[in-house]
């Protein structure tokens, strides 16, 4: 059953496809090559996208119920401390990344596709922007091993830069204060910092489940 919602625009009328109908492989192979780098700049990989991945030998249900608790970003992420429950399923928590700076979150988990999201936000509860987007998944059809794989992801929302147009005021408020960094200041660590708590995670897993 096809039933593929096209909203009236076939592929015909689409410019810029690249498609084996039009660039068969035997041309196409070089551009690819062209295109593959032996080096990216930072920025280009890391720029929009904070993508972080590991192999855990842990078995995946046991790793999704692990992080789905919001208590567990108290053992593997390098800064969250302290978390206390505010209303339903939203907490609140020290980050130990900058003096006197609260953090909100809320975990919204999925068991099916085994995904669990962080929602969070420094300061203020009202609009969780910080947003972690981690999923887990069986090794074995995957990779052929037993365990399984943390794919987990940060986008940088133009909240996290200063010279973002028309930032709110809670924005505004949270990045004028000279006590601390703002934390789109180290966006640019991100990848470094987050691979750190990739591994605590991996870590803590295995000694507790292998």
């Amino acid at each position: 059953m096809k039933n593929l919602n096209i909203n009236n625009v076939p592929l015909s009328q689409i410019s810029g496809l690249f498609r084996s109908e039009d660039h068969p492989p035997e041309t196409s192979m070089p551009k690819f090559i062209a295109a593959t780098k032996k080096e990216y700049p930072h920025e280009e990989v890391f720029g929009d996208y904070c993508p972080v991945f590991s192999y855990i030998k842990c078995p995946v249900d046991k790793a999704f119920e692990y992080a789905a608790n919001p208590y567990s970003l108290e053992e593997w992420t390098y800064t969250l401390r302290d978390l206390k429950p505010v209303k339903g399923d939203l907490y609140i928590g020290r980050e130990a990344l900058a003096p006197n700076t609260s953090i909100y979150v809320k975990t919204e988990s999925y068991k099916d596709s085994g995904v669990v999201d962080y929602l969070c936000a420094w300061d203020q509860p009202d609009e969780l922007w910080m947003r972690y987007y981690c999923r887990f998944m069986d090794a074995m059809p995957t990779f052929g091993k037993p365990g399984c794989v943390l794919m987990w992801v940060n986008c940088r929302h133009p909240y996290y830069l200063r010279t973002s147009p028309n930032l709110p005021e809670h924005v505004k408020q949270s990045q004028a204060r000279k006590d601390r960094p703002w934390v789109g200041d180290v966006w640019n660590l991100f990848r470094a910092g987050h691979q750190v708590e990739a591994d605590n995670m991996k870590k803590i897993l295995e000694a507790r489940f292998f």
